[in-house]
This record gives structure tokens, C-alpha cells and sequence, in this order.
């Protein structure tokens, strides 16, 4: 009796390509097998993980309580989280009035800054008397609060600019665990705008790699040479995916006896996910999540309106949002102006359609 074990042969590509009809009577193979491609993870790292605010091993600074690149990062994951936070920059950049000591520019990029970061951060550029001519803004992502009354800004090659804390103004969102950096109360929903991320990357490599299910291809009765030029066929045609399959190439036998089957191929689904798929689900789910977290309404962050009712009267909706969300935050950016010199105050003009208006 032979007790070979059987060969197994591990790949992680697959096709189904396969010649039809009966094979010449050439030596049997053993039974083999073998499986390709594990799920790939769509994260790398968890940038939800908090440890408090600590010193760089350096003690120059303190480290942000949770990872700025990583909050950057989100505005790619997610075209939702993207465009409400441009949405909020544009509320305010609209209102804002024309400052003689910062431009619009700069305020267009501290804006995106503390949508982003919860931090904003103004440099006094002064003359050769030590008066301030304007403000510049310091990009958030780079700047860390120094351990010494102070403030660095890092630099692409390693070093960092050191300013002395008299000369720069930041705007802290808060956080209710340290005094040193905001954090963006969006990143209670953090792991909803990552869900919405990794269900298009897991749709696109669906449709990419065109294994839309796993299976396992059965074969029976195949001689070395054509198992061995499937083998081959099924690494060179496919690209990785998301599915899980399996090909076997079996030995048929009636009571430990070679014996006959009817289906010399056979191919066994193991899932139908065209079908069964919450895609579409975990999409307008996390959509949700995310206009909930950033409270803008659905109609002002032009999402379509899945029912015949619509988003209601816009210009309503309009009047409650800039009650409730932007004069807030109009509010927390006037407290720059206790630092700022007069002639360059943060001032806020009221909306046009205040004045129109109803016939």
C-alpha cells in the first residue's frame, strides 16, 4: 500500500483555466493542493491609540497625544470626511474680513489647519525695532509646543526652527486630557471614516482582480505534467485578491480502488458575495457617521437625498447651521485677538443673505 503523503504547493494567485475531456492514460498523480492569498490589511498602524502628551526623546518639545500624519492621512481615506472639512475652511473663509496684517491666504491655510489638527498657529514677523509688521501661519502639521517656553517648527531634512513663545499665537482647540495640543473632535468617529475607506479599497480589488467569490476547483485523475501546466496557468493569470480559493487534484478511488467519476471537474463555491455583500450598506452608514461628527447637514455637504422628501428647505437648514455651528467657531477664533494687535483683529462679517430680502 502507498503512504505517501500527499503534495501540497502554496500559491497566492488563481485562475479557473482548464482543458476539457478525458486525460490519456498516463500515471496518476497524487492528491494536491493548494490555497492562495490571505486578506491583506488595509491599515498599517493604529493611529487611534493614546498615550498622553510626553517630551521628545530630545526634551526640546512635547509630542502631539495622537498622530498628525496620521489625522492628515484621513483626508485621502475618505472623499466624505474630505469635503465637509473643506465645507467648515469655506464657512469661515467666506465670512472672515480682509485683515491688513494677515492675508487671505494665510488664513485659508490656518483655517484647513484647525479643521484638521485643532491647532492653528500664527508667527509675528517682526522689524528691525521689534514691532510687528504681520502674521504669517506655521503649518500645524509640523509645529510642536517646546518644554521651554517655546515652539519649533521641524523641518524636512531633520533640523527644526526654534521661536520663542512671544512670538507665536496658538489657537488650541482643547482637549479635556492635557493643556498642550487640541484634538479634533472628529476623532471620536475615526474608526467610521477608516470603515468607509477600507470598504472601496476591499470593492475596487472586487472588481480588480475579478475573483468576485472564493471557490475550490476540484480536479480528478490528472497526470503530473497537466496538474503541473494548471499550477502554472493559475500563477501567471491572476493578481491578489480579497477572496480566499482553492484548487485540488484528487485521485478518484471506490474502497481504496481507482474508480470513475462523472465530473472530472468540479467547481465548488464556497461564498456569493455579489450577492450577499453590505457595501452599499456600510457606505451609507459610515456616510452618516461622518456628517454626524463634523454636525453638518446632509443637504449643505451636497450628499443626494435618498427619499422624496429631499434635505427640506435649504435655506433653512442654511440659517440653523450658521447659527449653531459657525458663529461658534467665528467666536473661538476672535480669541486671537486678545494677542493680536488691534489693526490686525480676526473680524467677521455677517452672511449677504442676512440682508436679501423675501419678496
Amino acid at each position: 500500500m502507498n503512504t505517501t503523503k500527499p503534495r501540497q504547493r502554496v500559491d497566492r494567485l488563481y485562475t479557473s483555466v482548464m482543458n476539457g475531456g478525458l486525460m490519456p492514460q498516463k500515471k496518476k498523480s497524487k492528491t494536491r493542493a493548494f490555497s492562495f492569498g490571505d486578506p491583506e490589511p488595509v491599515l498599517g498602524n493604529q493611529i487611534g491609540d493614546y498615550l498622553g502628551v510626553f517630551a521628545d526623546m530630545n526634551g526640546y518639545w512635547y509630542l502631539p497625544p495622537v498622530s498628525l500624519a496620521g489625522l492628515a492621512k484621513t483626508l485621502y481615506a475618505n472623499g466624505t470626511h474630505a469635503s465637509v472639512l473643506e465645507f467648515k475652511q469655506n464657512q469661515l473663509l467666506a465670512s472672515v474680513q480682509d485683515n491688513p496684517m494677515i492675508t487671505r491666504a494665510e488664513f485659508r491655510g490656518a483655517f484647513k489647519d484647525f479643521e484638521v489638527f485643532d491647532n492653528a498657529y500664527f508667527l509675528a514677523i517682526r522689524n528691525w525695532l521689534g514691532g510687528i509688521n504681520r502674521y504669517v501661519r506655521l503649518p500645524a502639521i509640523n509645529v510642536r509646543v517646546g518644554t521651554d517656553d517655546n515652539y519649533f517648527l521641524l523641518q524636512s531634512d531633520g533640523s527644526f526652527l526654534e521661536y520663542p513663545a512671544s512670538d507665536i499665537i496658538h489657537l488650541n482647540g482643547g482637549d479635556i486630557r492635557q493643556a498642550i495640543y487640541g484634538v479634533p473632535t472628529y476623532f471620536a468617529g475615526i474608526h467610521s471614516i477608516l470603515l468607509g475607506e477600507a470598504a472601496t479599497l476591499f470593492r475596487r480589488k472586487y472588481y480588480l482582480n475579478g475573483a468576485h467569490s472564493g471557490y475550490i476547483l476540484v480536479t480528478f485523475d490528472l497526470d503530473d505534467d497537466k496538474a503541473d501546466d494548471i499550477e502554472q496557468a493559475i500563477v501567471q493569470s491572476k493578481g491578489p485578491g480579497n477572496h480566499r480559493s482553492l484548487f485540488l487534484n484528487m485521485e478518484s478511488t471506490i474502497s481504496g480502488k481507482p474508480g470513475y467519476t462523472k465530473d472530472r471537474v468540479q467547481l465548488l463555491p464556497v461564498g456569493d458575495f455579489g450577492n450577499r455583500d453590505e457595501y452599499d450598506k456600510i457606505k451609507e452608514v459610515t456616510q452618516q457617521d461622518i456628517l454626524n461628527m463634523h454636525r453638518v447637514p446632509a443637504g449643505l455637504a451636497s450628499i443626494m437625498a435618498n427619499n422624496a422628501a429631499g434635505h427640506g428647505d435649504l435655506k433653512n437648514v442654511r440659517e440653523v447651521y450658521y447659527d449653531c455651528e459657525t458663529i461658534p467657531k467665528q467666536a473661538i477664533w476672535q480669541e486671537l485677538n486678545e494677542r493680536l494687535l488691534t489693526r490686525g483683529r480676526v473680524v467677521f462679517k455677517e452672511p449677504r443673505w442676512l440682508h436679501i430680502k423675501e419678496i
